[in-house]
Parts: structure tokens; sequence; C-alpha cells
């Protein structure tokens, strides 16, 4: 006679979650470990990116990290969320839940749960069971930079269906991509004749009429300085105001990620130097064998050299002699992304309502009347804008 011995049950796991900065501290030692093991995993998660955002641009906030532990205490999956108030119009007025760091003036772009891959449809559903837990305590869900193609997106959609009301995709923003070879050439022969001889003269003018050099920081130009560089430039590309890197709260942050992930190969930072001087920078990120561009800046006084896309050029072949496979240029829908680029992944900003808030319901309906104002064709301009004003003031009157 044989008997049949039950299958091996999994360990027991709890949902945890931590409000204090202790509790945050305590996670670093698996934060990383755990990020190596996602399917979709991003610079935007790391630890180094995730701390040093709360530590630079966490004012006002409340953590409200989500833990999967096993039984012995142990990290198995984290969903990175906090509680705040958005610096954007009448949600100002709101609590948000979202993503730790999914929004402010550093916000990462492409967020998600810590889940070790293969363990999403285990561990997302019960990640998830923080939305039931944070719901009385929030108005307005916002996970902003979700990626579309991460394991983990289902079930978190499912999830803000299940707990609150109006659970949608707010934004469908394009990353443009590109899928990169084993050579440069390889890169001119996806473009036109036309393209390559436009882009072999700009060179040509760039290094026999400028002096021009391709450089990194580290290189020629040291760490700092070549971040100064990079800020000076893109503040000639974007006015305060335009660009959010821009301000003092987002360089702090980026100066201290480019000061400790530079030295490290995890951010690069190729230069154009013109007879000694740095006349256009890129900076952006690498995570296993993808670069992510995340600002650039260039002279504008030089404009007929096209500077910012020689910059480009610079950093793909960059990217191909360190045997990188993807280039993700982020959200932004510019020209020369889409000139660039032979694909497109997406970011999803996912949106729901607190169930039981007045002044969530209040902002979903002024904003879907307002939206019945086409921007473009609005015959009342005063009326859309007396519209705006009373939405703010209805609901700051209950903040």
């Amino acid at each position: 006679m044989t008997c049949t011995l039950p299958k091996p049950r999994r360990a027991a796991l709890t949902l945890d979650l931590v409000r204090d900065e202790t509790g945050f501290v305590a996670l670093k030692p698996f934060w990383d470990a755990l990020v190596d093991q996602m399917a979709t995993r991003s610079p935007f998660v790391r630890w180094d990116w995730m701390s040093l955002w709360w530590k630079e641009c966490g004012a006002g906030a409340q953590l409200a990290l989500a833990v999967l532990r096993d039984v012995e205490g142990i990290p198995q999956a984290i969903a990175p969320l906090m509680l705040a108030r958005e610096d954007d119009g009448a949600r100002r007025h709101l609590i948000t839940l979202g993503f730790l760091g999914g929004f402010g003036p550093a916000h990462g772009e492409r967020l998600d749960f810590i889940v070790p891959a293969g363990r999403e449809d285990e561990f997302a559903p019960l990640l998830c069971k923080a939305f039931s837990l944070l719901r009385d305590e929030c108005e307005l869900v916002r996970l902003n930079f979700l990626p579309q193609e991460s394991p983990n997106t289902p079930h978190i959609r499912f999830a803000l269906e299940e707990y609150f009301v109006r659970a949608d995709v707010l934004n469908r923003s394009a990353c443009r991509c590109i899928v990169l070879p084993s050579t440069w050439e390889e890169v001119e022969a996806r473009h036109s004749a036309n393209w390559r001889g436009a882009q072999r003269r700009k060179w040509r003018t760039f290094t026999t009429e400028h002096g021009g050099i391709i450089t990194r920081a580290g290189d020629r130009v040291p760490h700092e300085q070549a971040f100064d560089e990079l800020c000076r430039l893109h503040a000639m590309n974007f006015p305060l105001g335009v660009s959010t890197f821009t301000t003092p709260v987002a360089e702090r942050l980026h100066r201290r990620i480019a000061s400790a992930w530079l030295p490290q190969g995890r951010a690069i930072m190729p230069l154009l130097e013109s007879r000694g001087q740095v006349i256009a920078a890129i900076y952006g990120f690498i995570e296993r064998g993808e670069f992510f561009q995340y600002q650039m800046g260039w002279d504008e006084t030089l404009a007929r050299l096209s500077p910012g896309r020689l910059a480009v050029g610079a950093c793909i072949m960059q990217a191909i002699r360190s045997g990188l496979h993807t280039f993700d240029m982020l959200p932004g829908e510019y020209k020369y992304k889409q000139q660039w680029s032979d694909s497109t992944r997406w970011l999803l900003d996912l949106e729901a309502f607190s169930p039981t808030s007045w002044r969530a319901a209040t902002f979903h309906t002024l904003r879907a009347v307002r939206r019945l104002f086409p921007r473009d064709v609005r015959p009342d301009f005063k009326a859309a804008d007396e519209l705006r004003e009373e939405s703010k003031s209805l609901i700051s009157s209950a903040a």
C-alpha cells in the first residue's frame, strides 16, 4: 500500500505597513537584493533613489510602505507607497496615495512594486491589500509611471477597482526606445541616406571647425564640474519653471545621485567639448543592460551645429561600447526622440478615488465639467477661469 504525501506548503507571509523612517532604513539591507530579482526593474526603484528622494523631497509626506515578510520577518516583496499632497492645482488639497517618489519636482519615471520575477501572481495581490488598509487615509490614488508591461500591473489595476471608485488610466505616456545593435554603423543603416549624410556633416564640422571631441564626466572634466555644466546648459534650453530639473530641490537630489552613481558606472554623462568648453551633456542611468536618458543640455549659441543631436549620437555610441541592449529615452514626446527611436514602451498613470470623500467627488466632477471645454476651443474663457477657481475654492474649503 502506498500513500501520497501532501505537497509542502509555502511559508506563511504577513503584510506589514512601515510608517516611520526607522522602519524604512531597516529595509535597506534587503531592498536592492529584491530589486535585482524584478522583471521590470529600473534605477528609480533602487534604494539610493528612493532614500535620497525621501530625504530631499519627502517634506510633508508620510511613509506607507507595504512589506511582505516571511515567518522570520525577512522582506520578500515591497510596495513603495506614500501619502502626500500633490503640488498641482486643485489636487494639492487632496491626500493622495502614490508611489514613493512618484510626484514632485524630482519624481522617478519608471516605478513599480518590488516583487521577484515569477512571483507576481502570488505576491502582488497580497501587497495590494495595503490599498484596503490605507483607503480611509487617502482621498485620491495616483500611481504614476507604472510600466504597462509589468506583471504587477494587472493586479494593481484590479485592486484599485475593488477598493476604490472611478479607477482608470489617467495618462498613457510613450517612452521612445532604441534597440541597440553591436555597432554604430548598424544604427546609421536604420536611417535614410539623407539622414546619414546630414549626421556625418555635423560630425565633420564639429571636429574640424570647432575642435570638437567626445568625452564623458570623470575623464577630462571632474564629475562635480560636469554636473555643473549639465545644469548650466539645461537651464539655457529650459528656463526656470519650465523644467523641474532646474529647481533647487531637483538639483540637490540629482547632484547627490550623480556623485554616487557616476563613479560606480551606474550613471553616465557623455560630454561634447569644443576647444576646452563643454557645449553639450547628457545624463542618464544604467540598469540591467538598459540606458535611461534622463536629462540633457546644449549650448544654444551653437544651434546650427545641432549639439543636442550630436550628443544623443555620442551617448548611443557609448551605450553600444558598454554592451547595453536598450536605450530608453523615457517619457516626453519630442521630435528628436521619434527620429532616433525604433520601438516604444508605455508608462501608465493610474488614478482612483475614495468612495467616501466628498472632496474627491467634487474634484472629479468639476474636472469632468472643465474638460467639456476643449483647450483650443473655449467659447467663454472667463467662465472657464471661474470654473477653475470655483474648483479650488470648493476643495480648499474643507482642507
